[in-house]
């Protein structure tokens, strides 16, 4: 079942784009929890561009990527692999931001759990996760 979240910004999509894509570092909640890196991560990163990387930066220098830009269409959408070292394959993250009552409504969905091979509790994790992560990212995009 794929992870499906909401949530509207006051903001146009070119700036909801911009926070969510070159931000993601001043807003991801990486010390709360949401990181691969754990106590040694530093920062986060996608680089904005097809074949980017979307990956974490660690204290020591070290670097995990979570995934690869599949699509960057600003200030539209973008669309980026994710996947947990132990998972058997990636997910896919596509998150689209549309002009909606003086603002964006921004729409993510994280699916291809079934493919990765990720048990159930795992993936309600990620469901209840997406909802701090997004939080975080109006916060910032509404500041």
């Amino acid at each position: 079942m794929d992870v499906i979240k909401t949530i509207q910004v006051k903001v146009a999509p070119e700036r909801a784009f911009r926070v969510f894509v070159d931000g993601i570092g001043s807003w991801w909640p990486l010390h709360e929890g949401f990181s691969f890196g754990g106590d040694n991560a530093e920062s986060i990163f996608i680089e904005p561009h097809y074949g980017g990387r979307f990956y974490e930066r660690f204290k020591d220098g070290d670097e995990f990527v979570v995934g690869t830009v599949s699509v960057y269409d600003p200030p539209h959408r973008i669309v980026f692999s994710w996947r947990s070292p132990e998972w058997q394959g990636p997910t896919e993250v596509e998150v689209r931001f549309t002009p909606r009552d003086n603002g964006t409504l921004v729409s993510l969905e994280h699916r291809g759990w079934d493919t990765a091979g990720v048990a159930e509790p795992e993936r309600e994790g990620y469901d209840n996760g997406w909802v701090l992560v997004l939080a975080r990212y109006a916060q910032a995009a509404n500041a």
